[in-house]
């Protein structure tokens, strides 16, 4: 796997460009700083999967474990419920496809919408605000 390729994408899946770490804090990526950033603890996910030798989590036996769990309360400022799809989408077209397609997938987690609720797709584009309208009979 090219190193230059991994270098935004951290072993836990989030990609770490679009992270809000590297603009508050002149971060790097994960893997560059060592899994610290800024002065924080070391992150105990990059310790665990550099530890057993992988590249990302979903190499791991164990893989989803609790490391990976969505925070309810963070979601807007941590991308951690990224994570799980974000490895998911790696093991399943590599990192050289999903390198391609990741930042548009990762705007739409920052900045996308539900249309509809239920199993729709994010989106950038605006909600029709008749959507939810009762219909006249």
């Amino acid at each position: 796997m090219p190193e230059d390729l991994k270098e935004w994408h951290a072993p836990c899946g989030i990609y770490c460009k679009m992270c809000p770490g590297v603009k508050a804090y002149g971060c790097r990526g994960c893997r560059t700083e060592k899994g610290q950033v800024h002065k924080l603890p070391i992150c105990e996910t990059y310790q665990c999967v550099i530890g057993k030798g992988h590249d990302f989590c979903y190499e791991c036996e164990e893989f989803p474990c609790e490391r990976l769990m969505p925070i309810v309360n963070y979601e807007i400022f941590i991308p951690n419920n990224s994570k799980v799809f974000n490895l998911v989408m790696i093991e399943k077209l590599g990192i050289e496809e999903w390198n391609k397609r990741c930042e548009e997938i990762t705007t739409k987690y920052y900045k996308g919408k539900k249309i509809r609720y239920g199993g729709d797709k994010l989106t950038l584009k605006k909600k029709d605000p008749n959507l939810y309208k009762k219909k006249k009979n």
